[in-house]
């Protein structure tokens, strides 16, 4: 089947809102949950210090802001945020900086950012033709917009729909591919929906290429055809490689997509979430896909709880090509 070319329109606001789990207590729950998790590893790859910017409805409880300290009044979704990586005894206390704008509009942010976590989980589906690939074709715009924030060799954790790693259309990954590699993922079963059958969401982690090294990444841009009883369906080339990072049954929907079990397959998802974050983890440091030393390491003239990562000067201007992907 031939890639498509159409021009899509991207989902409205309000869509986009309902669609990231803005003041849906489960997302926030599941937010927070994957951070108690994702953490440790970042943490085991060196991800100890820098800067850390969030995007999304709960990019708050991804940088370790437990739900219960959101402050009283909060309106659902954070546009932005930019912190200090926090202690590894301290996220409960991070202190969080609202530039009240969204970090790609802000050319200071760009390259600056050691992590960057973003939650733009969309709940609902889209009918098929152009409509269904807005979905797949926003999602990689924004994880593009993860890796151009990301600081060489900085790492961006996205909440994504799965449609962005299924799409029959590989485009949107390839662009990513040329820019970063594939850390790891996981698939994660569908939160509890009125209807009956939530929609599952990925975690993608990217780690922007270092200039001038090579792809030492997980293959992701093309989907692979899998046998579930007597029927083919697709699914990302890197699931099929590593089934035990879908957390939950694969079941077949319409049209040959892939669909999670029902939020029945949730049992011992904290500890199914840990021993694929340790595999992940390990893996990357096998790899050499780890932090460099000016992101593990303060530098002397570093401050300590900056508002915002340092301007950008003349001479460390980032180059130019860094927006050629947005």
């Amino acid at each position: 089947m031939e890639p498509s070319t159409k021009t899509t329109n991207p989902p409205s606001r309000g869509e986009l809102r309902r669609a990231m789990g803005a003041g849906d207590p489960v997302a926030l729950a599941d937010a927070w949950q994957v951070s108690r998790h994702l953490w440790p590893m970042l943490r085991a790859l060196g991800y100890e210090s820098g800067y850390l910017g969030g995007r999304g409805a709960n990019s708050d409880a991804l940088a370790g802001r437990a739900p219960h300290l959101r402050p009283a009044g909060t309106p659902p979704g954070y546009l932005s945020f930019v912190a200090m990586v926090p202690d590894a005894s301290e996220h409960d206390r991070i202190q969080l900086h609202h530039p009240g704008r969204d970090l790609p509009r802000l050319p200071e942010y760009r390259g600056q950012l050691g992590v960057v976590l973003q939650d733009v989980p969309f709940r609902q589906s889209p009918s098929t033709g152009q409509r269904a690939q807005a979905l797949p074709d926003y999602g990689s715009k924004v994880l593009t917009e993860g890796i151009v924030l990301s600081a060489r060799a900085g790492i961006s954790v996205s909440l994504v729909h799965s449609l962005v790693l299924d799409s029959p259309d590989p485009a949107g990954r390839r662009n990513l591919a040329r820019q970063a590699d594939l850390v790891g993922a996981l698939r994660v079963p569908p939160r509890p929906s009125p209807d009956g059958l939530g929609v599952p969401f990925d975690v993608v982690l990217l780690r922007r290429r270092p200039t001038g090294a090579r792809s030492a990444g997980h293959a992701f841009t093309d989907t692979s055809p899998i046998a579930l009883g007597q029927r083919l369906v697709t699914i990302n080339e890197y699931f099929a490689a590593h089934p035990e990072h879908v957390l939950g049954r694969v079941l077949p929907g319409p049209d040959g997509a892939t669909l999670l079990a029902p939020s029945a397959d949730r049992t011992r998802l904290g500890q199914r979430m840990q021993e694929a974050f340790t595999r992940i983890g390990g893996t990357a440091t096998q790899q050499g896909l780890t932090a460099p030393g000016f992101l593990r390491t303060p530098t002397s003239n570093q401050p300590q709880a900056p508002a915002a990562p340092r301007p950008i000067g003349q001479g460390d201007r980032p180059n130019a090509r860094d927006d050629l992907h947005l």
